[in-house]
């Protein structure tokens, strides 16, 4: 019943997350069928490009079957129910855990005279999104026959070459993002203190990638079928971020409302989502989906962030 009528169901949901705040925002409906085309270009355009060469390379070059056998047999034994609500509970843990040390750290931030923010991003992530999903799976029973370390494995020790191709989608898309964009926007100068913010965006990339693709899409993926599992990740991914918003220094949502953050967060962070999932579904390789987090984030850095670390 659930992988039949999964994909719909979360199709319907995130239909409903657009519509809703399409009808009821009225800045929301402007911006977006005001800049429908850019919208396009920018944010859908260039993911859909890479997916469609993901999907060639694979189909040329990769034996994604057999791959996809392989991560079936690497969760046999894992109670894929339990775990995928001790996700949800780290998931809203984190989400808790972002708006009280935001809250907390921002009592200090005169004292001490410097921006905590990040700081708040990091240690919520390292600790609901990295650290104890990881405890919870080696509980889950299947560690103590070496299962547990089969899916870890196959998503970080990556050395068949063509789950490597998965680079020139990667590329291809950053580049046409990059074509549209920095022309307008710029690049920030090298500094010190952007190598330190995009070394922090890297070990968010690596927590958020871990835990949404390699841990909970792979199980959706077994309950709902492939495209039901990336859809629901997606969904959930775009959700997370339009809750946190407020209280994340790498959100790049403008943060005008809670209901105008779901909007925009379902057709961007969504769609991002989307190709992020397709990527680990084709190649099941966790640093291509960082690689195209991190790219993603220098190419797009919002001109204030620029401007904050110059």
């Amino acid at each position: 019943m659930v992988r039949r009528w999964g994909l719909t169901w979360w199709s319907a949901l995130a239909v409903l997350l657009v519509a809703v705040p399409m009808a009821v925002h009225p800045d929301l409906r402007s911006d977006v069928l005001g800049d429908f085309a850019v919208l396009f270009l920018v944010s859908w355009g260039p993911m859909l490009v890479g997916g469609l060469l993901a999907w060639a390379l694979v189909r040329s070059l990769g034996a994604r079957d057999a791959l996809d056998r392989r991560i079936a047999a690497a969760m046999v034994g894992h109670p894929l129910g339990r775990e995928l609500a001790w996700l949800a509970v780290c998931l809203g843990a984190f989400i808790l855990s972002m708006v009280v040390l935001s809250l907390f750290f921002g009592m200090y931030e005169a004292t001490i005279g410097a921006d905590l923010a990040m700081s708040a991003s990091l240690v919520s992530r390292l600790l609901f999104l990295f650290t104890l999903p990881l405890l919870v799976m080696d509980r889950s029973g299947v560690t103590i026959d070496g299962k547990g370390t089969a899916m870890p494995s196959l998503a970080l020790k990556v050395t068949e070459g063509w789950r490597w191709s998965g680079l020139a989608p990667v590329g291809l898309a950053l580049g046409l993002i990059a074509y549209l964009l920095v022309p307008y926007t710029g690049l920030p100068p090298v500094s010190f203190p952007l190598v330190g913010f995009v070394l922090a965006f890297a070990f968010v990339a690596v927590c958020e990638e871990i835990f949404f693709r390699g841990m909970v899409q792979t199980r959706l993926e077994i309950l709902m079928g492939r495209w039901g599992g990336i859809l629901a990740t997606s969904v959930v991914f775009a959700l997370t971020y339009a809750v946190i918003q407020p209280y994340d220094a790498v959100s790049q949502l403008t943060g005008v409302d809670f209901v105008y953050d779901t909007g925009l967060s379902l057709l961007t962070y969504a769609t991002a989502g989307a190709f992020y999932g397709y990527l680990w579904a084709c190649f099941r390789n966790t640093w291509l989906n960082v690689l195209m987090r991190i790219g993603m984030f220098v190419v797009i850095m919002p001109p204030d962030l620029q401007i904050g670390i110059t």
